[in-house]
C-alpha cells in the first residue's frame, strides 16, 4: 500500500474554513481530479459532506464515529485504521482530509501533494506541520499566487539523540493479544494479524482481542500498541535499549517489534497512559 496526503494549504497552515476551502482555485482542483483518479480515497465525514457526492472514477472510504451514518458509494470506517484495512494492502490510497484525518494519518504517508496557497487564510482547521526533517521537496510547479509541492520522505534517522528526541509515540485504539497458530493451518480466514513471525514452534501473531476470542485463539499478554512515528534506519544502534529503560524503571513490560519505517511496542494494556507518559519524557529530556 502507498498512502499519499493531498491538500491544499494556506501559508498559515489553514485548509478549511466552516467544512469547505477558503478559496476557489480551478488549477487545484484539476490537480485533485488527476492525482485521485483511480485511486482509494480516505476522508473524514465532514470533508464528505462538503464535496456532496462520492466522486466518479475514485472509490471513497468515509471514517465517521457515528454507526448510523451511511451514504450512497461509500464505504463507512469508523476509525482510520478500519479505512486503511478495508482498502486493502495493494491500493494506492489518497488521504483528502479533513484536518483530523491529516493528524492521524501523516506519520503512514510516504507521499504528500501539496497545492501551497500564497495567503494567510482564516479558517478553523490546519493541515499538520511538514517536517523538513522528515519530508524532502521532490518537485515545485509555480503557479498564479500558489504554487504545487511534490514532497517524500527523507532518509531515515539514524542519530541517537535526534530518534529519542523525534519519538512522538502514538497510542493505537483497541487491545491486542500473542497468540501462535499451527504452522500447518496457518492464520484463519478473516483475520487480518498486526504482526506475524515465523518460529519454528509455530506462527506468532499480534492480534485485536476481539478477533482472537472471535476466531477461538487463546490469546496472552492483554496488549496496548503503541507506535514510535520518527522514521527509524534499521542500522540505529540505541532506540530500543534507551526506549526500553525507560519502561523498565517505571516497570513496565514491552515488547518491540521494528517494522520497516517504525519501532512498535506492546505494553499491558493497563499501563498505556504510563508508557506513554514515560515515552513523552524520554522525548522531552533529548530536547
Amino acid at each position: 500500500m502507498s498512502v499519499t496526503l493531498v491538500a491544499a494549504v494556506a501559508r498559515n497552515g489553514i485548509i478549511g474554513a466552516d467544512g469547505g476551502l477558503p478559496w476557489h482555485l480551478p488549477e487545484d482542483l484539476r490537480r485533485f481530479k488527476a492525482l485521485t483518479m483511480g485511486h482509494t480515497m480516505i476522508m473524514g465525514r465532514r470533508t464528505y459532506e462538503s464535496i456532496g457526492r462520492a466522486l466518479p472514477g475514485r472509490a471513497t472510504i468515509v471514517v465517521t464515529r457515528d454507526a448510523r451514518w451511511t451514504a450512497p458509494h461509500v464505504t463507512v470506517a469508523h476509525s482510520v485504521d478500519e479505512a486503511f484495512a478495508l482498502a486493502g494492502p495493494h491500493e494506492d490510497v489518497m488521504v483528502v482530509g479533513g484536518g483530523e484525518i491529516y493528524r492521524q494519518t501523516i506519520h503512514r504517508a510516504d507521499r504528500l501533494e501539496i497545492t501551497h496557497v500564497d495567503a494567510d487564510a482564516v479558517g478553523d482547521t490546519r493541515f499538520p506541520d511538514i517536517d523538513p526533517a522528515i519530508w524532502r521537496l521532490a518537485s515545485r510547479q509555480d503557479g498564479s499566487g500558489y504554487w504545487f509541492a511534490s514532497y517524500v520522505r527523507g532518509e531515515r534517522v539514524s542519530d541517537p539523540g535526534a530518534l529519542l528526541a523525534g519519538l512522538d509515540p502514538e497510542v493505537h485504539g483497541g487491545e491486542y493479544v500473542f497468540c501462535s497458530v499451527p504452522l500447518d493451518t496457518g492464520i484463519p480466514a478473516g483475520l487480518d494479524p498486526i504482526v506475524t513471525v515465523r518460529e519454528a514452534e509455530g506462527l506468532t501473531v499480534v492480534l485485536p482481542r476481539a478477533g482472537a476470542e472471535n476466531a477461538g485463539l487463546a490469546g496472552t499478554f492483554r496488549s496496548a500498541w503503541i507506535t514510535l512515528r520518527v522514521q527509524s534506519a534499521l542500522t540505529a544502534v540505541g532506540l530500543t535499549a534507551a526506549v526500553s529503560t525507560a519502561l523498565t524503571r517505571d516497570g513496565i513490560a514491552c515488547n518491540v517489534i521494528a517494522g520497516f519505517h517504525h519501532d512498535h511496542l506492546f505494553v499491558p494494556v493497563d499501563q498505556a497512559d504510563q508508557a506513554l507518559a514515560a515515552l513523552v519524557a524520554l522525548s522531552h529530556v533529548r530536547r
